[in-house]
């Protein structure tokens, strides 16, 4: 399988998919729109770009090519220096390359420019729509003479002005019995306040142990194979302030993943991992796990 099928399929499951060495592809969300002259309708979309400062390994796609090739790790990381050799031989070489059912990236005065493929789609949930015209619909009013229609009307006036009655009647009663409870509600804390209780016998204190749960959404810091390693970034991280770090379980190439942090939401998750790739390291990454 080629490394761009791999890319492909990692996009429309991830948010960001780095090429060690060579740069990362990152997508987000598009709602659907309207073009500007309004004579067509294109469904939702992930969008990609492409950023040459993402370059870290993060394990995410040489681990997506041993499960699915079923070679090593080593073998995958192999298969991917040597693809990201030739890239960068064909680019320099030919100041263009095509990356199939992804894009173009040229290169224009030491420049990466890229190019989206837009006739792919990575949202799944828009497999099967394209675009649709939309065309304006105009309406003709006509004058109908029919007695029928009048009595009609009038019968649809009168349900609606007994409903409006009926709806105001029971509105009243509500308000009515809300006030009653709340006035009855009242008088219960005024005996209550007057009362005095007397306990003498002290109850001893119980301390149940509470487990904390943490969200579905997780910020990864790094993959290691020691636990000393894991164990060691966990203790880095919490000196710089990320006090809840810790690992979030070994993956199936028995790798040991250390979080940052985890989040219930993945709006939260995603503002979080935006300022961390800002503030800390560029090459984070967001691990969804149930």
């Amino acid at each position: 399988m080629k490394i761009s099928t791999h890319i492909f399929d990692l996009l429309r499951e991830h948010d960001c998919v780095i090429i060690p060495d060579f740069g990362a592809f990152v997508t987000r969300n598009v709602s659907a729109k309207i073009s500007s002259d309004g004579s067509k309708i294109f469904p939702p979309k992930k969008e990609v770009s492409f950023n040459k400062n993402l370059v870290k390994n993060d394990g995410l796609l040489i681990n997506n090519i041993s499960s699915k090739e079923q070679v090593s790790y080593e073998l995958a990381e192999e298969k991917v220096t040597n693809w990201v050799r030739r890239t960068n031989k064909k680019i320099q070489k030919q100041q263009y390359i095509e990356i199939k059912n992804i894009g173009s990236i040229s290169l224009e005065s030491n420049k990466y420019i890229f190019v989206p493929n837009q006739n792919i789609i990575l949202l799944k949930s828009s497999y099967g729509f394209g675009s649709m015209d939309s065309s304006e619909i105009i309406r003709t009013q006509k004058n109908v003479n029919n007695p029928y229609l009048k009595y009609a009307a009038i019968f649809i006036i009168c349900l609606s002005l007994a409903g409006l009655f009926t709806k105001n009647y029971f509105d009243n009663v509500s308000e009515f019995n809300e006030a009653s409870y709340a006035q009855a509600n009242l008088e219960i804390e005024r005996k209550i306040q007057k009362a005095t209780f007397n306990i003498n016998t002290s109850l001893p204190t119980v301390k149940l142990p509470v487990r904390k749960q943490y969200g579905n959404f997780h910020i990864i810091a790094g993959s290691f194979r020691l636990q000393e390693n894991s164990l060691k970034l966990i203790s880095q991280l919490k000196e710089k302030g990320f006090i809840e770090a810790r690992q979030v379980g070994v993956n199936k190439f028995g790798l040991l993943q250390v979080a940052y942090n985890s989040y219930d939401t993945v709006e939260e998750a995603r503002l979080a991992l935006s300022n961390i790739r800002i503030n800390e390291d560029t090459s984070a990454w967001l691990l969804i796990k149930n």
